[in-house]
């Protein structure tokens, strides 16, 4: 495996899992990093121990757990003419405060805020074992040797963590003993219908009847990590409920995504509270819309969420009406009857709003995006882009 191959997985490993990769050269110096985040380079790479642990010859990632803030990892690789250490991470146990970044990270403290809190939203919170599970990929991936958790954790003399029921059983009994039950499902439960039914005013009654009524579970002592842990659950829950009202997936997550990153730049409890108002209008209206506007048949939107989920493949119209659970011929009629155009129309503007992104955002060139994106050449990719938005795709990274 050459060092363009190593890039190319980790590149694919990093868009998979969030989790950041930085590839330290032989001469010490940072080879690649992902994300493409100036200032990635300032977080600590930890010194590798004399002795590596190895599975037979198969080098193991070395575990790093710093201040109980943040862990990481680091991966030896052995090419013919060099070597090269892959370094996962930093991954947070739990969301930190802007001054509890800048104690766990202090080459971060004299940064201005612009800079720092990309970096900050950059880092994802994860639990060890989906990051342990993550390192037995890698090792996989770049030595083709199945390696277990297990073998990972014992070689860095860990064991995993075991069920504390104990702990369950306490806070119940510190719930009952001071009479602070939990906000009633059933309350939770009106929000959720009144967003799925695209109603406004009523969910925003809801939200108040919410604050009034018991109280939502301890999530954390820092009752900012402990506001955020909330906000992500409150928005979880109603994504679902505007997907169940027919917003589309992609948009639902995307939107889903954006606040849960918002959330991140909060620095007060207050204001978590208000993008949490936000929120929750905002996909209430969004389910309104798709509840007005939309008359799509059960069909036709298994076969739009098929589409919207399969972009990056080679998608046959067999397989669109497989998922729509009709024939070939009907499923051809009824969606041209419904949306206006052919399937494999539909299916290539959203190919064309995709590569959008792709282009101005994370700056992939315009061959890379024919690949991900399906399309049979580079060629056709920039006619269909062309046909759609009246200029090239290079016109438009340079418009843009």
């Amino acid at each position: 495996m050459d060092i363009r191959s190593i890039r190319h997985n980790c590149r694919l490993l990093y868009h998979l899992t969030q989790i950041p990769i930085r590839c330290l050269s032989p001469d010490s110096s940072i080879c690649f990093t992902f994300p493409h985040l100036e200032g990635m380079e300032r977080f600590p790479l930890p010194l590798l121990p004399e002795s590596l642990p190895h599975k037979n010859t198969v080098p193991l990632p070395v575990l790093f757990m710093e201040n109980n803030a943040y862990y990481s990892a680091a991966l030896p690789l052995a090419l013919t003419d060099r070597n090269f250490t892959l370094y996962f991470g930093p991954c947070l146990f739990s969301r930190l405060s802007d001054r509890e970044f800048k104690q766990s990270f202090p080459d971060f403290s004299a940064l201005p805020p612009d800079m720092r809190f990309p970096l900050m939203s950059a880092l994802p919170v994860m639990e060890q074992e989906y990051f342990y599970n993550f390192l037995s990929l890698a090792c996989s991936l770049f030595f083709r040797e199945k390696v277990h958790t297990e073998e990972i954790l014992e070689a860095n003399h860990l064991k995993m963590s075991a069920p504390i029921p104990a702990a369950v059983q306490k806070t119940l009994f510190h719930r009952r003993e001071s009479a602070a039950f939990h906000t009633p499902y059933s309350y939770e439960k009106n929000l959720l219908d009144a967003v799925r039914s695209g109603d406004v005013v009523r969910a925003k009654e809801c939200m108040n009847e919410l604050s009034l009524t018991g109280k939502p579970g301890i999530l954390s002592p820092n009752p900012l990590r402990h506001a955020q842990n909330l906000f992500i659950a409150h928005i979880t829950q109603i994504t679902r409920a505007a997907m169940e009202a027919g917003v589309e997936e992609d948009m639902a997550y995307a939107m889903s995504d954006s606040y849960i990153q918002a959330s991140e730049k909060c620095t007060s409890v207050t204001r978590l509270l208000s993008l949490r108002d936000q929120a929750t209008g905002e996909f209430t209206a969004a389910a309104a819309k798709a509840r007005g506007l939309t008359s799509h048949s059960p069909a036709i939107r298994r076969a739009i969420n098929y589409m919207n989920d399969h972009q990056q493949e080679k998608v046959y119209l067999s397989d669109i009406a497989c998922a729509a659970g009709l024939s070939k011929d009907r499923f051809s009629h009824l969606f041209r009857e419904e949306m206006g155009m052919s399937p494999m129309e539909y299916l290539n503007r959203k190919r064309v709003e995709t590569s959008k992104s792709l282009l101005t955002v994370f700056q992939y060139s315009i061959s890379e995006i024919s690949m991900i994106l399906s399309f049979s050449s580079q060629s056709h990719y920039i006619s269909v882009f062309k046909k759609y938005t009246g200029m090239t795709p290079r016109q438009y990274r340079d418009a843009f």
